[in-house]
């Protein structure tokens, strides 16, 4: 359960940072608002804490109830058994990716799939290093030497170095 809780803080903090900015803008004010309503859920996997999670998805990421909300009404009923608490976490995860798809896709105009694929990384790599920053709360200066990247970071730069090379010369 302690597992399951860090992971969900950990997907609300990135989550809310997708939902509070604009590439890598983040209006801090709505990022602010939407931790401040994600932190006082408390535990998600009892009556009140589902109910007080779904009010922060309903004002922050209603997609996520269009799709997922039937599932995650059900958790009370199956005593929020792992394997359905994981269903829904999927679920939420896969309306998360699909909207950071389709900003990605209209931001490329639906033409260069290898560039949208690598503006839905980059989506998720920033999102994931904002929440880490938050959650650790540490500043970047503080996490380590910047000129010496991990093989991720390394990785993920080549793959765009490449796909501005290509869509440089198309």
């Amino acid at each position: 359960r302690v597992e399951s809780g860090m992971a969900i803080w950990g997907t609300t903090i990135a989550h809310c940072r997708e939902n509070s900015g604009d590439g890598a803008e983040v209006d801090k004010k709505k990022f602010k608002d939407c931790k401040k309503c994600f932190s006082g859920v408390g535990d998600w996997l009892n009556e009140g804490g589902l109910a007080r999670g779904m009010a922060c998805l309903e004002k922050f990421e209603p997609k996520t109830i269009e799709s997922c909300g039937e599932i995650m009404k059900k958790l009370p009923e199956v005593d929020f058994v792992q394997s359905e608490v994981n269903k829904a976490l999927v679920c939420w995860e896969n309306v998360h990716h699909k909207s950071i798809g389709e900003k990605c896709l209209k931001a490329t105009g639906g033409k260069d799939m290898v560039l949208a694929s690598l503006c839905v990384m980059n989506h998720l790599r920033q999102d994931h290093h904002y929440a880490e920053q938050i959650i650790l709360g540490e500043d970047p200066e503080e996490q380590g030497d910047p000129t010496k990247p991990t093989k991720l970071q390394r990785v993920l730069e080549s793959l765009f170095i490449e796909g501005r090379c290509i869509h440089a010369n198309e």
